[in-house]
């Protein structure tokens, strides 16, 4: 099994389970990487017998401590590549994602230390995703999802949970940004959907963009 594909399905369960240990079902595992769940059943078998995951037949995956931790390193090498991209390199925030997948793997310790040192030890990459530090510990925030918002409250943009591009090119648009300062002018009772104040010009955000937003209180 080769080491990039056994990063990517440690990283791809990290997500999944949110970090938390939850177990992840192949089915689960076969959507998001695309593949056959019989291909799944094989991988996580090889990764259950190297200790990275423990592999029920009827329950699913979790992660070990090793493969947790090997999946925060990841994570960290991940997101680090996207932060030197978008602020030493000028690239976008919806081109950084699909360019770190390829950066990701190259596994020199040194460099992703160095890395982090010039750009200042960031906790934070373009989308506002915590960067776990070299010890996996990752910041702790009192961030919410803009669909928790409320009524005639201000906030601050801090990241997204929708990395495609026709969303970061949407926000973009709408000046929606990390840092953006937005105010909460209505709610439908409908359907949840917000306008919002940005910019000083009014937004309509969709429930489901809503939910893809992340704030922090002003």
């Amino acid at each position: 099994m080769q080491s990039e594909t056994i990063e990517n399905y440690l990283k791809t369960i990290y997500h999944l389970s949110g970090g938390n240990g939850t177990i992840v079902n192949n089915k689960q595992l076969a959507d998001k990487l695309n593949v056959i769940p019989a291909t799944v059943t094989e991988a996580v078998k090889k990764l259950h017998d190297l200790k990275y995951v423990i592999y029920e037949k009827s329950y699913g995956t979790r992660l070990t401590a090793l493969g947790s931790k090997t999946a925060l390193n990841i994570v960290r090498r991940h997101r680090i590549w996207e932060t030197y991209l978008a602020n030493e390199l000028g690239f976008g925030w919806d081109e950084v994602h699909e360019i770190a997948e390829e950066l990701e793997h190259i596994q020199n310790d040194k460099l992703i230390k160095k890395l982090s040192e010039k750009l200042g030890n960031p906790s934070f990459d373009p989308h506002g995703d915590p960067i776990p530090d070299e010890k996996g510990k990752i910041q702790k925030s009192n961030f919410i999802k803009l669909s928790e918002a409320k009524l005639k409250n201000s906030y601050k943009i801090m990241g997204v949970t929708d990395h495609s591009t026709a969303f970061l090119k949407y926000l973009e648009k709408h000046q929606l940004v990390i840092g953006a300062s937005i105010s909460i002018k209505i709610i439908e009772e409908f359907d949840n959907s917000i306008i919002l104040i940005c910019q000083k010009k009014e937004v309509g955000i969709s429930p489901k963009a809503a939910e893809s937003i992340i704030v922090q209180t002003l």
